[in-house]
């Protein structure tokens, strides 16, 4: 079976090593120069000192998406719109999986023909060290639903039999991302500002004071979510993760885009719809703004 993963970041260098060990991998990369680093050695995979190499190909064009039988959309929120025009050429026999933060990418999926479409979230700590070089830092698992097709679509979908990189299967994949999201929320952008990593914001009492007031203010326009105790999981995902740093203070520390956008920009604009005034997530979202704008990521 073949595999395509269009993006070579963290989360697709970890699916495309897992998943080359059963599967034909081929990697749709941005830069041809880092496609013909993995076609001449592969991916690179760093887990509990101990270092994997995995055979896969890379790929800086997607002329040859047609021929993939499973295709895993990896790319950041923000990149996702220029990429739907090419997918929409790809035949819609072929399923996908769609991994992004936030939830806004949800109306851009409705456009595809796909016959089947998959959402995920990822719970593993992982760090790309360079472009074919990506370190497992903390086992999780890969949550999927099915935003579209059979309801037997876990049939279908190419699970890995691997014990370091599980998949659990939801019902409910709204419940799914809302549960993701409220985590990215006040993780990354808290984590970002007081340049800290993830454990940091439990074990300083004033960082742990901020990271309350952010989560009571969001949690009011997702009830459910609170009900279901997803303050718990927050707090769990920071001390499972304590020694990482988060994504967005990556971007931030290397003059990247944020996907502040699709995380606290998303849940800001939703506050809005229902009337709902979020100064706080407001107030950091502008902070982090301003932070892209000082490292000349954004005009």
């Amino acid at each position: 079976m073949n595999i395509g993963i269009i993006g070579g970041g963290a989360v697709g260098l970890l699916f495309g090593a897992y998943y080359s060990s059963e599967f034909n991998v081929a990697i749709f990369t941005k830069t041809r120069e880092q496609a013909n680093l993995i076609n001449a050695q592969g991916i690179k995979l760093l887990r509990q000192g101990v270092e994997i190499t995995c055979v896969a190909k890379g790929f800086a064009n997607y002329e040859n998406l047609e021929s993939q039988d499973f295709i895993i959309v990896c790319v950041k929120q923000y990149d996702l719109e220029s990429l739907i025009p090419i997918l929409n050429h790809i035949p819609k026999r072929i399923p996908m999986l769609f991994i992004q933060n936030g939830m806004g990418h949800l109306n851009q999926l409705n456009s595809l023909p796909h016959q089947t479409i998959f959402i995920g979230t990822v719970e593993h700590g992982v760090v790309r060290l360079d472009k074919r070089t990506v370190m497992h830092t903390g086992v999780g698992k890969v949550n999927i639903g099915i935003y579209r097709g059979i309801d037997e679509g876990e049939a279908i979908f190419p699970s890995v039999n691997k014990p370091g990189f599980p998949f659990s299967f939801q019902t409910n994949y709204e419940e799914m991302l809302q549960s993701k999201l409220l985590a990215n929320a006040v993780i990354n952008p808290l984590t970002a500002i007081f340049k800290v990593k993830n454990g940091q914001l439990l074990e300083n009492s004033s960082y742990y004071q901020a990271f309350l007031l952010l989560y009571t203010e969001i949690a009011a326009l997702f009830p459910k979510m609170h009900e279901k105790g997803v303050f718990n999981e927050i707090e769990a995902i920071c001390r499972k993760t304590k020694n990482n740093t988060s994504s967005m203070l990556k971007d931030i520390l290397e003059g990247r885009e944020t996907e502040i956008d699709a995380i606290l920009g998303y849940i800001i604009k939703e506050g809005e719809k229902v009337g709902v005034k979020m100064p706080i997530s407001t107030m950091i979202y502008h902070m982090i703004k301003g932070m892209e704008f000082e490292r000349g990521s954004r005009e």
